[in-house]
């Protein structure tokens, strides 16, 4: 059965074609992931889909009566909630069936009698819906949603307005999960997850009743819970049944396959062009080569395959520092109070650490810390000589700037040409660099960023959770890069596998254990 069907759907930005009359239908088992490249069309499919954007033609049916939840990166969080209340706003239905009742309660207690038989019919039905609804195991359901992601560890009575982008991304999450809806439609769940919570999701995912599509560059993650896999490529979609690895063995199959047709036909085509130029002129063989040349305009030409492009990051080594790169005393790190006490770090020349912990430990309040962004609250700090930081932030807000602008106004002695080449080499395609930055994916932003920190030289690579909506590709790249470095590497990542085999030392901010 059918839940979403999309037919011939057409939708440009600018002179820029996103999806060409692109079909497919979504099935009730389908559990879905959808893949591409940074800048594919993902999220503005998804986009499409939820009714946020109006495509330029085609049609997009769903099932009757059928609810659709979206997790985004960019919904809001009504302030002045707590986390607790905020996820009970999903069940606010119910509550005003619970508010009914304690005043038909009210109300009983002075009624004439005549009324008394009518309120308590009343009192019946609505008591009805509530067990129906399973309304009295509400908390029950908060608190397992809950202590799944993490937000237990938060303290579910903190104002959502404390929150930070990661520990909002993950209050999102809950609530559209409590919500339950027929289709699911999750565009990068897991930033900001850490791995126990990544793997609670997955398995909660495997077990969804309804059908869901994930926006997912955890390979890994998207090999757990998928039947079937969506890939948007060049304007245009195709399915793939079976997990993500599957899908993985069938596109390098397909792609050998075309790669060989093409081959063979541009063969054969060059065999029928040199037949009909020699033997064209030749009265004794024109009428074959005439023949021939019918034939050639008969074929229907296959597309010359087009190569993905690739990001290519690399670093500016600007030379050694000295031996001791970064110390700290008794340092508390937070904003109005401390998160983290008494941390006594050491750092030194060509050391690459990783720093690892829960969200809102205190990962990014550090790098900032040490990166003088924030002041500390206690303690003391002392930084090596001859240092030359390179600082990658998680969170930026997005400027309306268009991408070359962004590294220009960086780089003002550069010509146009080299910034092109160099957002170029981070994979940003000719047509995206005069968007705005607002207007792009997350992934390309953060190419755009990289792009800025490359043309910069330095010997301190500061990196605060860089693989965030990176391509798998690009992940490569970017590891790739920071391997090659020659200067020291600090690094907030959640993701051990990028990580695991290039650094020489842990920082475990939730253990407070800082080992080789």
């Amino acid at each position: 059965m059918s839940i979403i069907n999309v037919e011939n759907l057409n939708f440009s930005f600018g002179d820029k074609t996103i999806l060409n009359n692109i079909s497919f239908r979504l099935l009730k088992e389908d559990h879905a992931g959808l893949v591409g490249s940074n800048g594919a069309g993902k999220t503005t499919l998804f986009n499409i889909l939820t009714g946020r954007l109006v495509p330029d033609s085609g049609t997009m049916q769903y099932s009757s009566s059928k609810k659709v939840g979206y997790l985004d990166q960019h919904s809001i969080l009504t302030e002045g909630l707590s986390i607790r209340d905020t996820l009970r706003q999903v069940f606010s239905d119910l509550y005003k069936i619970e508010k009914k009742m304690l005043d038909i309660g009210d109300k009983l207690g002075h009624c004439a009698s005549e009324d008394m038989e009518r309120l308590l019919k009343d009192l019946g039905v609505l008591q009805d819906k509530l067990y129906i609804s399973d309304f009295y195991s509400i908390d029950s359901k908060i608190d397992q949603v809950a202590q799944g992601l993490g937000l237990f560890a938060l303290d579910m009575s903190t104002p959502v307005e404390k929150l930070s982008g990661g520990q909002r991304t993950k209050v999102k999450l809950a609530k559209l999960l409590l919500e339950n809806p027929d289709i699911l439609l999750l565009d990068e769940p897991t930033n900001y997850l850490d791995k126990e919570h990544i793997e609670w999701l997955s398995e909660y995912l495997v077990h969804y009743p309804n059908s869901f599509m994930v926006i997912s560059h955890d390979t890994d993650f998207l090999d757990k819970i998928t039947n079937v896999i969506y890939h948007l490529e060049f304007t245009n979609i195709k399915r793939y049944p079976g997990s993500y690895n599957k899908y993985l063995k069938l596109k390098d199959e397909e792609t050998k396959r075309y790669i060989e047709q093409y081959a063979k036909q541009q063969e054969e085509i060059k065999r029928m062009e040199d037949f009909i130029k020699k033997n064209i002129v030749r009265a004794a063989t024109t009428k074959r080569a005439q023949s021939k040349m019918k034939q050639l305009n008969k074929i229907e030409r296959l597309e010359k395959p087009k190569p993905s492009l690739k990001s290519n990051f690399s670093f500016i080594f600007s030379g050694d520092s000295g031996k001791h790169v970064f110390d700290s005393y008794d340092l508390n790190i937070g904003y109005n109070y401390p998160i983290m006490n008494n941390l006594n770090l050491h750092i030194t020349k060509g050391e690459r650490i990783a720093v690892t912990g829960c969200n809102g430990i205190g990962k990014s309040t550090l790098l900032k810390t040490i990166m003088g962004v924030i002041p500390p609250l206690g303690g003391k700090i002392k930084l090596g000589e001859s240092l030359t930081p390179i600082y990658f932030e998680q969170e930026t807000k997005a400027s309306d700037l268009t991408a070359i602008e962004e590294v220009w106004n960086a780089y003002p002695k550069k010509t146009q040409r080299e910034i092109r080449e160099a957002l170029a080499r981070c994979g940003l395609r000719q047509e995206l660099i005069f968007q705005k930055m607002s207007s792009l994916s997350g992934g390309e932003q953060a190419k755009v960023r990289l792009c800025k920190l490359m043309m910069y030289p330095g010997n301190w690579l500061l990196l605060d959770e860089p693989t965030n909506h990176l391509d798998v590709n690009a992940k490569l790249a970017l590891k790739e890069a920071i391997v090659n470095f020659n200067g020291t590497v600090v690094l907030v990542c959640h993701e051990s596998d990028f990580y695991c085999d290039f650094v020489t030392r842990i920082w475990d901010l939730e253990q407070q254990v800082f080992r080789q």
